[in-house]
């Protein structure tokens, strides 16, 4: 599987379903390995080469798809579709050798369906899956293991055919037209069925999408400052404690507004608030997946990079500042910023952020003389 940093929280429960999907895929492989070597082994009374069939067919299926799952991005939006439609019909093939055998199957894509956090799927996994159950069911019954009672014209029980069978199945009447038979006594019950449990499984997503949208709303409030939009200070506190300490190399920038205590007393606290925002979108503007940006004070910000190149510190400050003028400019307003940088291990975390704030007051004191 790609490893990739989601910024969307959508995006990131996209991937984990679709990672779900593969681990499915792999479970599915192995029990099919599994009845294929007990049926070798005369364990289950299976025509061989059928079942090699079947094996060899679902396992190339399987791992083909398993192989897109490891190319493509995760998140995209498009691939739970493939995933699922190749689902119902590499189930579809297994059933149509081994007929009634593995007729539940059919579930196994609606419930690796649910996992994804639109109901819509499960629909679109139905109908896929009905149309898998309608060509499966002619095949399993001209090619695989048939119904007895679907080529007789009969509704009788076990008892009823050893009887029968002592006079060679002697007065039973056969069916006509097996075809017509297949596709309404076998299909539309089957596909009533998987209606049922796609209803019940959507209702299952809808709750779990509606939980999942609200714990992401909750994550979000509880990470973001209010007011600029920025990771606040309770997520820097737990990045600084999990995260950074992990990676290799992390550079610091740190921001801080000039007098704004007296910009507050002397034009309001709003003035003051706009400036801070205005500060906040510009480096915003330049954050991405492996550079955050944190709100530790009134006017304080931080940016920490992860594995910067040559200069990175730097540039992120030009460009920032860049962004900063043509806010300026625009809003008519001036915004004096002092700035730091500092770089190192991220054990060291703690000391780089320090070292960073240090030189922050170092370019402010200067700024003032």
């Amino acid at each position: 599987m790609r490893k990739h940093t989601y910024t969307d929280p959508w995006d990131e429960l996209e991937a984990r379903a679709n990672k779900y999907s593969a681990q499915a895929l792999i479970a599915m492989v192995g029990v099919v390995i599994i009845v294929w070597l007990l049926t070798l082994g005369g364990f289950f009374i299976i025509d061989k080469t059928m079942m090699t069939r079947v094996a060899l067919f679902s396992t190339a299926g399987f791992l083909s798809l398993l192989a897109v799952l490891i190319i493509v991005d995760n998140s995209a939006r498009w691939l739970k579709y493939v995933v699922l439609s190749v689902i119902c019909i590499l189930c579809g093939a297994i059933v149509s050798s081994l007929s009634f055998h593995a007729v539940l199957i059919y579930v196994i894509p609606l419930i690796i369906a649910a996992q994804y956090t639109r109901k819509h799927v499960i629909w679109v996994t139905y109908a896929v899956n009905v149309v898998s159950v309608a060509v499966s069911s002619l095949i399993a019954f001209y090619y695989g293991f048939c119904d007895l009672n679907i080529f007789f014209v009969s509704m009788s029980d076990f008892e009823h055919f050893m009887a029968v069978a002592e006079n060679g199945f002697a007065g039973l009447e056969l069916n006509s037209d097996p075809t017509f038979i297949i596709l309404v006594y076998a299909t539309i019950p089957r596909a009533l069925i998987l209606a049922l449990l796609s209803y019940i499984l959507s209702r299952i997503t809808e709750k779990g999408r509606a939980e999942a949208a609200q714990m992401a709303r909750t994550k979000i409030i509880s990470e973001t400052d209010f007011v600029t939009g920025v990771y606040n200070k309770n997520k820097y506190t737990e990045m600084i404690r999990d995260y950074y300490p992990r990676v290799d190399s992390v550079g610091a920038v740190y921001l801080d507004v000039n007098n704004l205590k007296e910009i507050n007393d002397s034009k309001g606290h709003d003035y003051g608030d706009k400036l801070i925002t205005m500060l906040a979108s510009a480096m915003l503007a330049e954050a991405d997946d492996l550079r955050k940006v944190y709100r530790l004070g009134g006017d304080e910000f931080l940016a920490l990079i992860e594995t910067p190149i040559k200069g990175e510190e730097e540039n992120y400050v030009q460009e920032v500042m860049k962004k900063l003028a043509d806010e300026e400019e625009k809003e008519g307003l001036n915004v004096s910023v002092a700035w730091g940088t500092a770089r190192g291990n991220g054990r060291d975390i703690e000391t780089i952020v320090r070292e960073a704030d240090a030189a922050m007051y170092t370019c402010k004191r200067n700024m003032k003389k």
